[in-house]
């Protein structure tokens, strides 16, 4: 009896210690079963958390996100109803037709616009319903962001100063461009506008950099170049300790193809105390050698 109890209790130590590695959730539960019930706490404890996986799926405990001000447990995962784990756009491709259809309308459940890519390539799928249920979605959008537009536009209206009505219009107009599907003459009308708005945001706050990189990228495509070169010259003024403000200068001269203003650019950069990120040589890089790593 006594060597059955040793060997027992050796093989409840390795057992605990393996256990433990794994996870210490229950642990204590299973160092009490182990110990005070010989032989019968391993049959106690299979039990106990086999019914306990099977009722639920467990979730890691890295799958725990903690912030300051809240802890949230991330949603488990559905397996019936993951189909694949290659992205979604992949999926739309590989999937039978009533698969297509049913990951779209578990997406359409959700927020929209943030699957606005995803959307855009289930239009031009070859399955009609899957494609239907993209341009019903992609219009529904659009007439929001239009609503959404004539508000704002209302807004400045009363106060045209307002720079968090002028950031949050702007990133109106940006998300309604982006949706795509658009006809030339409606790209180019909310294009300006929203050139119009990224410039009084400059002129209003001239030291935030992103909005110069939004502008003269804006200005490019439109083909207003004197605009381009005109607020690129102001990005370099208010922020020539950003490599952007230079490479935005470059990148017109680039484009234009006026190479003695590049090299005076580039001149300049070197000159500067400005220290270069691996993006911005690789830029610097593509430019002058059209290396394929650098834009």
């Amino acid at each position: 009896m006594f060597s059955a109890l040793f060997v027992y209790y050796l093989a409840a130590v390795i057992y605990l210690m393996v256990e433990y590695r794994k996870s210490k959730r229950n642990f204590p539960v299973k160092l009490v079963m182990t110990f005070f019930s010989p032989f019968v706490g391993f049959i106690i404890l299979y039990f106990m958390f086999h019914q306990l996986r099977n009722e639920g799926q467990v979730i890691p405990d890295s799958l725990i996100i903690k912030n300051k001000e809240q802890v949230k447990i991330l949603q488990k995962v559905d397996f019936e109803k993951e189909t694949s784990i290659v992205p979604m756009k992949d999926a739309l491709l590989l999937n039978d037709n009533q698969t297509k259809r049913r990951m779209l309308m578990d997406l359409l459940k959700n927020d929209t616009f943030n699957h606005i890519g995803i959307l855009q390539t289930a239009l031009q799928n070859d399955d009609t319903e899957t494609s239907h249920y993209a341009a019903t979605a992609i219009q529904d959008i659009k007439g929001k962001l239009l609503n959404t537009i004539g508000q704002m536009e209302y807004q400045l209206e009363e106060n045209p100063n307002d720079l968090e009505l002028l950031i949050a219009f702007g990133q109106v107009i940006k998300n309604y461009l982006n949706t795509g599907f658009l006809d030339d003459r409606t790209v180019k009308q909310y294009s300006y506008r929203y050139s119009q708005i990224l410039e009084k945001i400059i002129e209003i706050m001239p030291i935030e950099k992103e909005f110069y990189i939004e502008k003269i990228n804006c200005d490019l495509q439109l083909g207003e170049l004197e605009t381009a070169e005109k607020y690129s010259q102001i990005f370099l003024q208010h922020c020539s300790n950003e490599e952007e403000a230079y490479f935005m200068s470059m990148k017109l001269y680039y484009s234009v193809k006026n190479q003695k203003k590049f090299h005076e650019i580039l001149q300049v950069l070197r000159q500067s105390s400005v220290r270069l990120t691996p993006q911005g040589l690789n830029k610097i890089r593509f430019w002058l050698y059209g290396e394929t790593n650098g834009l």
